[in-house]
């Protein structure tokens, strides 16, 4: 039986289009949360979707820094080894075809043949590069070429190594943005020629190794970051790296169920976010501050969207990875000191993306949780900083703040208004939760009061959150099957429920328990229509809930990853058990088409884990879970702060059994689970049934 790590098969959830998502993600080789990522290339023709998993074409490695199509790559890097005279000098004319059924796509160790130039390359990652081993099968010499979007320098060092220069600016702030990357070779460089913008390394054998290391501080910095060990260590350390985190669920009996995509969904947990410092020779915590271009202590990281990640992937980190989840927050604490704001959308500085300043949630969802105290008053001040200050360029902190804060909402001068008052009246949940806990309790009920802003929003004639103008006027042509515009990805129908913070205030806004239930019933029984009005067009994942036979519960995207979950508080509270459950095998699948929609940085993984573990957490910022439904007999997971295990057993799980009968923590009934009741017990029992039990 293959270790677990050579079974997950890094290409799931890349058959995605432009127009058409199942995953949009790319075959990441890297060490979990690397500085870089590595890919084999198949198209430059394509922009972001550079990898086709159908297509046996190789035009080179790819170092990757793109944490999505949509936000694009930036200091990446080609490696295309080839051998002899070529007819022409771009991509075209060296690329070759690969053979598919003589590959290894896994997360810590990539291996593919080369037809045209019967070339194997293996390669296996550290943090910060990379151990490549080029065989050419015929004896024939190596050539290597460099190929970048940004201008591209090649120094020769010594006769065995290269320092690499290429300078570009970020996408939004336009800040200078240097990767410098070290090549040490294992065989002496014979020349090296520029041709055109590309570089091209002539190299004395058949054979080669290259360590590969990159740095965003200096030429020194990536020197000392090339990897030390032989080609097998460096695969060996990184296979335990991954060994670690994989290594905290451990599936004991599967059932009738199959553990592939599960385990696939663990890999793509521990990519995001990326490593965004690096570490001196004197051993210290270093990183660049891309604001000022100046070298700052302490860790950073980027490549992480916290609209997305904030609901599933971080809660998760919360439980499994403690030690890792603190860093995180330091990092992103630098973040707020570099630049006087709490990052949204970092890849590799702010990119502004996406409505509401979501890390909040992280935030709270720490501080209930207790993760780093030591953070909690600084973090408390960045919060409200980033809540109140108005960024000039629009970038940064609350779009729209000072109508925000005299209307108490935002209006439909806005783009996507409603989704941005919904996330701000969330984030004020989250100072106030935070205030309460430092025993700020002004302040925590100043902002527990507006954190009721999402109330205005909402019109009781139609049942939905509509928008506004600044005379309090409802926008009149209103649907809710209309995409966009008011709303970011969604519709009024999904966006209406997105109040986390305050559900039994929205249960009472909607009427009361037996209306929210209709409505929930409604939304999943609904035909899945929209209308195009915001876009102008069909955006993708419109086309991903129209295909879909979930009507209206679009769980393609991240409006609606707690719906299923809405309905432990209404009149039907077992059917989230036949949601989770459904959506589990309709879906999700072990294949290239493997997602419903955009991974998104992980979040999607993490929601189909917390599936399989059978409980949620509903809102971020509050200690407790809602109960799902278990995928395996036998799961244990590791409490790495109690130092312990916890197990989670699904009795009578027969396939037809889509409900659950009872669930115990130790033997307590419960109906949800508190955070620190979770912590110190020792297993939790579901018993599932065939028939709801009531």
């Amino acid at each position: 039986m293959k270790p677990l790590l050579e079974t997950i098969d890094t290409r799931f959830g890349t058959a995605s289009k432009h127009a058409f998502s199942r995953g949009n993600t790319l075959p990441y080789t890297g060490v979990p949360f690397g500085m870089n990522y590595f890919v084999p290339q198949t198209s430059d023709q394509k922009g972001s979707w550079f990898f086709d998993p159908h297509l046996p074409i190789f035009q080179g490695i790819r170092l990757t820094h793109q944490p999505s199509p949509w936000i694009g790559d930036y200091s990446w890097l080609l490696l295309t080894p080839v051998t002899g005279l070529l007819g022409g000098d771009s991509l075209f004319h060296r690329q070759s075809s690969y053979d598919m059924d003589n590959t290894s796509f896994q997360p810590h160790y990539l291996k593919l043949f080369s037809e045209r130039y019967q070339i194997e390359t293996q390669l296996s990652p550290t943090c910060y590069g990379a151990s490549i081993r080029l065989e050419q099968k015929q004896g024939k010499a190596l050539f290597l070429y460099l190929h970048a979007a940004d201008e591209l320098t090649v120094e020769q060092i010594d006769k065995r190594t290269l320092a690499l220069r290429q300078e570009g600016e970020t996408k939004t702030n336009k800040s200078p943005l240097v990767m410098f990357t070290a090549l040490a070779f294992s065989t002496d460089i014979l020349s090296i020629n520029q041709v055109k913008q590309d570089w091209r390394i002539d190299l004395a054998g058949a054979e080669a190794l290259v360590q590969l290391a990159t740095s965003f501080i200096s030429k020194e910095q990536a020197l000392f970051n090339l990897p030390r060990k032989d080609f097998e260590e460096t695969k060996s350390e990184a296979k335990t790296s991954w060994e670690n985190l994989l290594g905290r669920f451990d599936v004991v009996e599967t059932g009738s169920v199959d553990r592939t995509f599960f385990d696939h969904c663990l890999y793509r947990l521990f990519l995001f976010p990326q490593t965004f410092y690096e570490v001196s020779e004197q051993g210290e915590e270093i990183h660049i501050d891309l604001a000022s271009g100046t070298i700052k202590p302490g860790p950073l990281f980027t490549n992480n969207g916290f609209w997305d990640t904030f609901r599933t992937s971080f809660p998760l980190f919360a439980l499994i990875i403690p030690e890792h989840y603190r860093q995180f927050l330091e990092g992103f604490l630098n973040s707020y000191r570099d630049t006087g704001y709490l990052p949204k959308w970092l890849a590799p500085d702010e990119r502004g993306m996406m409505p509401g300043t979501l890390i909040d949630g992280l935030i709270a969802d720490s501080a209930c949780k207790n993760m780093a105290p030591e953070f909690e008053e600084e973090f408390l001040k960045a919060m409200i900083k980033t809540a109140t200050k108005a960024d000039p360029k629009a970038i940064n902190g609350r779009h729209g703040l000072v109508q925000y804060q005299k209307l108490g909402y935002l209006s439909t001068d806005f783009h996507e208004s409603v989704s941005h008052t919904l996330d701000y009246a969330y984030s004020d949940f989250c100072i106030s939760t935070c205030a309460a806990k430092l025993g700020q309790e002004e302040l925590a009920q100043a902002y527990a009061q507006y954190a009721k802003n999402y109330q205005n929003l909402f019109d009781p004639e139609t049942g939905y959150m509509r928008a506004r103008d600044v005379d309090d006027n409802f926008r009149p042509d209103f649907s809710p099957y209309s995409w966009g515009r008011d709303y970011a990805e969604c519709s009024a129908i999904q966006a209406s429920l997105g109040v986390l913070h305050d559900i039994p205030g929205l249960i009472q806004l909607m009427g009361g328990k037996e209306a929210f239930s209709n409505y929930l019933l409604k939304t999943c029984q609904d035909a899945p229509l929209f209308e195009t009005t915001g876009y102008g067009y069909e955006i993708h994942e419109m086309s991903e809930m129209a295909t879909a036979p979930f009507g209206q519960l679009a769980i393609s995207n991240q409006p609606s990853f707690h719906i299923p979950y809405l309905f432990r508080y209404s009149d039907y509270p077992d059917y989230t058990a036949l949601l989770i459950k459904t959506l589990r095998q309709k879906a999700f699948h072990p294949s290239w088409e493997a997602y419903p929609g955009d991974e998104d940085n992980g979040s999607l993984s993490a929601w189909y884990i917390w599936s399989a573990l059978g409980f949620y957490p509903t809102c971020p910022g509050k200690p407790n879970y809602a109960l799902g439904i278990p995928l395996f007999d036998h799961l244990r997971i590791y409490l790495a702060r109690e130092d312990k295990w916890l197990d989670i057993y699904a009795k009578q799980n027969h396939s037809h059994f889509n409900f659950v009968k009872e669930c115990r923590l130790d033997k307590i009934l419960v109906s949800t689970i508190q955070h620190q009741d979770f912590l110190k017990a020792e297993q939790l029992t579901f018993t599932l049934s065939w028939l709801p039990s009531h």
